[in-house]
């Protein structure tokens, strides 16, 4: 059924607000021991699965509406893969900026200045003790990203509509891409996600916003990147 607009952008900033929200807050309570005592003890693994569980419930609550982007980079590699109409892009990547820049204030009002800076209000940044952490961190956000669009457009290609358990699969595609890569990049793959809590730490740094452009320029590589195999592998005889 074909949807209004309205209700597509709807969707996608709720999806990615939801996805931001939840991951971010998980990375707060992780940097922050008095909000949570045994925070700082529960590390990469309780992060990944915050974002993965909220990338998946993004997916089942609004998934049959827009598609369930809620990542930039996935919606350009999306329409360079022949997956998504070309009036689609601008809508969706406004709305999924508007949606992570939301879960950021939300966040920030929730937790307040002490526990946001604690843990960077979950803001990417690459890992400054790696002996090349700007080339380090814009590699590990596009393999990361080319694993995860890659889950995305392969599970909901139509010779994949036999896989019931698809959604799950871009959700632990995310999770295991977090713990594999997060620390060295922070493993955002999604250039909305990183400008939410960029914009707002500009209340207390300007560090994040000023390593944003990794986080673009990574994720997006890595979608076309992506994109490019996805038509290699699924192309039609």
């Amino acid at each position: 059924m074909e949807r209004q607009l309205s209700s597509l952008f709807i969707a996608e900033a709720y999806g990615t607000f939801l996805l931001t929200f939840v991951g971010i807050s998980a990375i707060t309570v992780a940097s922050d021991s008095s909000l949570f005592p045994l925070g700082p003890s529960l590390g990469l693994g309780f992060i990944g699965l915050a974002f993965g569980i909220a990338l998946v419930a993004g997916i089942a609550t609004v998934g049959s509406v827009s598609g369930a982007f809620f990542n930039p980079a996935i919606t350009i590699a999306a329409f360079a893969a022949g997956r998504l109409s070309k009036n689609r892009v601008v809508p969706y990547i406004v709305a999924q900026f508007v949606g992570a820049t939301l879960a950021a204030v939300v966040e920030y009002a929730l937790v307040g200045k002490g526990a946001a800076v604690a843990g960077n209000l979950g803001s990417s940044l690459p890992n400054l003790s790696l002996s090349m952490p700007v080339f380090s961190a814009v590699l590990a956000e596009i393999v990361g990203t080319t694993f995860l669009t890659m889950a995305v457009l392969g599970s909901t290609d139509p010779d994949s509509s036999s896989i019931s358990w698809g959604s799950l699969g871009i959700g632990l595609t995310l999770a295991g891409s977090i713990w594999a890569l997060g620390a060295v990049s922070g493993a955002s793959l999604n250039p909305a996600r990183s400008f939410g809590p960029a914009i707002v730490s500009l209340l207390f740094s300007n560090t994040p916003i000023l390593d944003y452009w990794i986080y673009v320029v990574g994720p997006v590589l890595g979608g076309l990147l992506a994109a490019m195999l996805y038509r290699m592998i699924y192309k039609r005889v």
